[in-house]
């Protein structure tokens, strides 16, 4: 049975696996689901993942979702080249970044996400400039984090890949790059040169 991994467009916790599979040189099947027809809704779909959102692996017939648990199981089943150094606290430090680009950004960025979705003539200014500043004011801290590193841990992690789609997107609708936040500026410069993300890169 061929991997299958079950993503849809636009989709950045889909990206975020593709870049994995990619990195490790892991060959795959898309299966693409169409979510404006509801396709990850349907009984068959659920019954790989009750969430009914993508992404799903299937890895020869053992399904996991949620696409940083899947990212961690391709780290630890497929390990070279390795995403996950093997000094303890620097796993933390990743897992740490992780979480904080993840979870701390997530209400500003959604809400300046969901307005750039939008047709421009549906955008509210006041909503855009607030929600994207929030998100600028919450990313300096990845900015510190770096500091004069080519990648958050030093080498490129988990916490790299886990997070360049959301910068995808804000480089994508014009908030970043952002003057207050060149050193992650150079970085998105940097993940958007490897090869693994010229799929994704305009």
């Amino acid at each position: 049975m061929p991997r299958r991994l079950y993503d849809a467009i636009p989709s950045a916790n889909s990206v975020r696996v593709r870049i994995l599979l990619h990195e490790k040189g892991l060959d795959y099947q898309r299966v693409t689901l169409d979510l404006n027809k509801k396709e990850q809704k349907r009984p068959e779909f659920l019954r790989l993942n009750p969430y009914g959102k993508v992404p799903v692996l299937d890895d020869n017939g053992k399904v996991l979702f949620e696409s940083l648990i899947i990212n961690e199981y391709l780290e630890e089943k497929y390990p070279p080249p390795s995403f996950m150094p093997q000094d303890p606290y620097l796993r933390g430090r990743i897992r740490l970044l992780t979480d904080y680009g993840m979870n701390y950004i997530n209400e500003p960025f959604t809400a300046w996400r969901l307005q750039m979705r939008g047709k421009p003539e549906d955008r509210d200014p006041k909503v855009v400039e607030a929600a994207g500043n929030a998100v600028l004011e919450r990313l300096s801290y990845l900015e510190v984090a770096l500091g004069e590193q080519a990648f958050l841990a030093g080498e490129i992690s988990l916490a790299d890949i886990a997070l360049v789609p959301r910068f995808l997107i804000m480089d994508e609708f014009g908030l970043f790059p952002a003057p207050s936040l060149t050193r992650l500026s150079a970085w998105l410069d940097r993940m958007k040169a490897r090869p693994a993300l010229k799929p994704f890169v305009g």
